[in-house]
């Protein structure tokens, strides 16, 4: 490979987990882009359902890391960037697909901006009209909702799929590898936002996303045991300490609030799920200070700035009722 394509050569890091059903036109749609100068690396998490022999028979050109267990998605992603050889990085789910001028798109858009990070916007798998949107949280860092679409000036963080640059992913350290599932990408634009980092939206290119491939839909014990640990620790981290003050009793109210709702509609596991996240943060304490001290000694910008992106009221709230008008 010559330096001219290495220069401009763009990794494309996809994490698998039992995702068979999604890969073919996944692999399909990122092997016939314009953009030619790319290398695919798919993240095996130790899937079970024969997605390893099946990306090995039909898109032999793509580099598979093969993980005995499931590492986590922070994980995972973090193993395809270290074995990335390109000068940018496109972080993509699974379970998407894209035009044939996708990547040229957001390439050219990147070169002509002055942004760390852009995600495309994204849409239903199957139905082009509908987009999705959920790029910011509220105070105690639920995700929220705006109805009419996202607003760019709370935009918060992206999801799905990003491009930047390999080094800018390393110095802002990327997805944390004591997350396993949820909360990485809050977690990692927040750190950004702090380091004065921009980001954005491109609003022309689209990517087409089935939301939860790896995890599935619905009330899942697992997903709740995930969220809760990893939102307590992305506000530990992020946080300066006199918010933390202010921030950190709201936070537990509202856990012990959705805990006793759990209880009365008879799931206990889902509000034993809040007492294990706490628990894991404790765990964990030691490490999360640590990187805490990381995130602070870094920032230049204060909490404000940041508080004035997020969504004013409660989060999961404003979800309900999205959920509620789209039924």
């Amino acid at each position: 490979m010559n330096s001219l394509k290495t220069e401009n050569l763009i990794s494309i890091v996809i994490v698998n987990w039992n995702g068979k059903q999604w890969l073919n036109k996944c692999l399909t749609s990122l092997s016939k882009q314009s953009y030619k100068n790319t290398e695919i690396i798919v993240v095996d998490n130790g899937s079970t359902d024969g997605s390893v022999n099946y990306i090995m028979k039909n898109f032999p050109k793509v580099k598979i890391i093969k993980n005995k267990v499931n590492l986590g998605f922070p994980s995972a992603n973090n193993l395809g960037v270290k074995e990335s050889k390109g000068k940018y990085l496109l972080l993509i789910n699974q379970d998407v697909w894209v035009e044939n001028d996708f990547i040229q798109a957001l390439y050219d858009y990147f070169q002509s901006h002055k942004f760390t990070v852009i995600s495309p916007i994204e849409r239903n798998y199957e139905y082009k009209r509908n987009h999705v949107f959920n790029s910011t949280i509220d105070i105690v860092g639920s995700p929220a909702s705006y109805q009419t679409g996202y607003r760019k000036d709370k935009l918060f963080f992206m999801s799905v799929a990003y491009l930047c640059k390999k080094s800018d992913y390393l110095e802002t350290l990327g997805f944390d590898d004591n997350y396993f599932a949820y909360y990485e990408d809050v977690d990692w634009f927040w750190r950004m936002s702090l380091m004065g980092k921009k980001f954005g939206y491109v609003d022309n290119v689209f990517i087409y996303h089935a939301g939860a491939g790896g995890s599935g839909k619905g009330i899942k014990y697992r997903m709740f045991l995930w969220r809760n640990q990893n939102a307590l620790q992305t506000l530990l981290k992020n946080y300066s300490a006199i918010s933390l003050i202010f921030v950190l009793p709201l936070y537990f109210v509202q856990n012990l609030a959705e805990m006793l709702i759990f209880l009365l509609i008879l799931k206990p596991q889902i509000a034993y799920s809040y007492i294990q996240g706490w628990i894991f943060n404790l765990q964990h304490l030691k490490l999360i200070i640590q990187k805490r001290r990381w995130v602070q000694k870094h920032r230049v910008v204060g909490d404000f700035e940041i508080i004035k992106k997020m969504y004013f009221g409660i989060g999961k709230l404003s979800l309900l009722k999205d959920y509620l008008n789209k039924s």
